[in-house]
This record gives structure tokens, sequence and C-alpha cells, in this order.
């Protein structure tokens, strides 16, 4: 099967979105598919970008950021890769200072009306403009475009409407809905788009059986070519094969935690005041700091994250405050052989729907987003001291295979 696969995003710098990405290129692989990969160069430079290269797939690669757009997120002040930094400020007193005028602010005013921004794809506009240009004399089986960012679905639109690619079907992966996303701005524009993307497919996958529900009554009439699929891991980046037995810590976190996505803090408390050792990384805003058993600090680079989870007993899951939709972790991390403190939020209907899907997998821990519900949950693991396996469901060729002999 020939297969084109497209990603606004560089495939070998090290996200955990990207993770994700050469996951379903290996399962496609893996399923014996001939691969083509359009994908964006890493404008960065980036150190951080170890991801593999796949033997058998043919990337193609564009520029992805123009000059405006290099100069829009230094005055973001975003940082390359996954770098990241420790967040101790307290954000009630961040939040109650005015901020100084200062010819900084003044010019970065100045910027954006010089330079607007895309309203749609504010960071892919150049990648689009220059990814147009590939063109194929293939009759490829499958294009296969996959979200983070939404503007991998919109090349592939571009692309089959000017006749630049031909193909018998077109399936996009969401991993997250884009207006319903929880960072969304829930802008009318994009609603439109994304509704004309769905509209344009042949199938529609999401990885979250909640966020499915969703999208299917804020799309109804895109609802049929709607269905789920796992997230698939990527086992040889989960530390699948280490043993835990003098782990450095007992229990981490790694993943970001913003008040307005996720609770962090019964499990952070609990930890803490049972002196439990404990490692979380990820960027927030609630301003956790160190103590004598926890260690507190912002992303860090993939590899250092791997050490760090390698070090680690238990690995814990935090699931998001509303919505249905699934963090990823839990995915890659069902890959190991360690136990998943899957920790449950959300509504009540949401936390059934959720538990009533993982549990059959006999893989996690579960408690309720409350201190002793979590104490609880932790002891219950030590005692128990079963063995954990890897989900072969969400190893890569199997999900890909689920995708490919879909009717």
């Amino acid at each position: 099967m020939r297969v084109l696969y497209i990603t606004a995003s560089c495939l070998t710098r090290n996200t955990s979105a990207n993770i994700s990405h050469n996951a379903f290129v290996k399962g496609l692989l893996e399923n014996r598919c001939s691969v083509d990969i359009l994908m964006a160069k890493d404008s960065w430079g980036a150190k951080d970008s170890a991801l593999p290269i796949w033997k058998g797939a043919a990337y193609h690669a564009y520029d992805s950021l123009s000059f405006p757009d290099r100069l829009r997120l230094a005055l973001r002040g975003t940082a390359p890769a996954n770098t990241g930094s420790q967040n101790n400020a307290s954000p009630s007193a961040a939040s109650s200072k005015k901020p100084p005028f200062s010819i900084r602010s003044a010019g970065k005013r100045l910027f954006y009306l010089v330079f607007p921004a895309d309203p749609l794809y504010p960071l892919e506009k150049t990648w689009l403009k220059e990814a147009i240009r590939f063109s194929s004399n293939e009759v490829y089986d499958l294009v296969f475009s996959n979200s983070s960012p939404s503007a991998s679905h919109k090349l592939a639109r571009e692309l089959i409407r000017k006749g630049r690619i031909q193909c018998k079907r077109w399936v996009q992966v969401w991993e997250d809905p884009w207006y319903g996303d929880l960072y969304s701005s829930r802008s009318s524009l994009v609603r439109q788009e994304e509704h004309e993307l769905l509209q344009a497919a042949s199938e529609i996958y999401y990885v979250s059986p909640l966020t499915l529900d969703y999208q299917k009554q804020l799309f109804s009439d895109c609802a049929d070519k709607m269905k789920y699929v796992p997230l698939p891991c990527l086992p040889e980046l989960s530390g699948a094969s280490r043993e835990s037995v003098s782990a450095s810590f007992s229990c981490g976190y790694f993943g970001d935690y913003y008040s307005k996505t996720r609770n962090l803090l019964p499990f952070y408390e609990a930890v803490r005041n049972a002196g439990i050792r404990t490692c979380i990384c990820g960027d927030s805003d609630l301003g956790l700091t160190s103590t004598d058993n926890v260690s507190v600090s912002g992303r860090v680079t993939l590899d250092v994250l791997a050490n760090y989870q390698n070090d680690t007993e238990i690995l814990v899951h935090l699931c998001n405050l509303k919505g249905g939709q699934i963090p990823g972790k839990v995915y890659h991390y069902s890959a190991t052989t360690k136990p998943i403190l899957f920790i449950l939020d959300g509504t009540p209907e949401e936390q059934l729907r959720i538990r009533s899907f993982f549990e059959p997998f006999d893989r996690y821990v579960f408690s309720a987003n409350d201190r002793s519900s979590i104490l609880e949950a932790l002891q219950r693991i030590h005692e128990e001291k079963r063995t954990y396996r890897s989900v072969e469901a969400f190893m890569p060729q199997n999900v890909v295979h689920t995708i490919l002999n879909q009717k």
C-alpha cells in the first residue's frame, strides 16, 4: 500500500506529539506500507532532535518559519525544543500586578500591527505556503494527515484540491479536537475551518472515546465517518525494558499541569505529606515548590525525561478536569511494565466512561483525585507487588492495522 503521511511538525524533533507521530509512521511501515513523509524542517536547529529516521520512508521537508514568525516567537518568549524552566512564581501575585510600560512592550504592539498573525495558522503559514509545492505522480492508496498542528489537515486538503496529489482515501487523525480543545479560544473561525476540514475527509479518528462522542454532537453531519483509535506508543522510547528495583523515585508525574486543565494539587499534597519520594516535571501556573521528598521542575528535554522515568517506580497519569480528552502519556506509559497510577477526574459521567474503557486492559490502578484515595491506591500498588505487561492494543502495528482495515 502506498501512503503519504503529512504532519506540520519536524518528526526528528523531540516532543511528546512527535513520539506519537513517529509511532504512526512505524505502524505504517510494520504493516508493509510504502511511506512518503511530508513534514516541516526543524527551523529551530534544536539540539534535542534525536527521534528516529525510518529506513524505507522517503522524507520531504519544507521550511516552516518566516522571519516574522521567528520574531513573533522570540517576542512570545517561546524556547526551542522542550527545555522549559522551573516556575515558582505565585500565580495570584503575578496576576495582581499590572505590567509597567516599557519600550519592549511598545515594540511588541507595533510588531503585531505590522506583522499580524494568521488567525487560524499563526505558526504554520510559511510551511503551508512552502509545502504546497509538493507534487507526485503516484496515486496514493492512503493520505494520512496527523493533527498537532491542524495545518497538517489543511495542507492535505489543498494538495488534493489543487490536483498535486491523487489518493483513494484520506484519513484524518486528531490527537486533540481544535474548537473543542481545552486550550482553544473557541473562535467561530476555528469552528468553521475545522468543520470544512472534517467534511473533506474520508475518515476521521480521535484518540479518546469521549472526544469522539463530543465531536459527533458538535459536527453531527460528519458523525458517520468519525471513529476511535488509541494513540500508538513507541516502545523503544518508553523505557519498557528497564527495571526499577532500586528506583530513585517512588512516583513520577511527567507532563504539564496548568490549573485550567489539570488539578495536580491533591497528588502533590498527598506525596509531600506522606514523605513519598516523588519527581514532578512539567510547566504550570501553580508555582509548586520542591521539598525534602518532592522534586519539582519545569519541562525538560526528552532524553532527561527518559532518565527520570527509568528511575521511577510508579508512573502517574492524571486526567483532565473536563472535556474527555485523554493525555497521551497514558498510552506511552502502557508500553512499559511499570505500575501506572491512573487518577480520574472530570464529570462523574466522564470518569465512568474513561474507567470503563481502560479497566479491561487490567493494567492500571485507579484513584479519585483526592489525597486519601491517591494514598490508598499507592499503598495498594506496594502491597500487591504484581507484574504488569505492556498493552498490545496500543502497539503501532496494531493501531495502524485497525485504521488500514476499517471499511
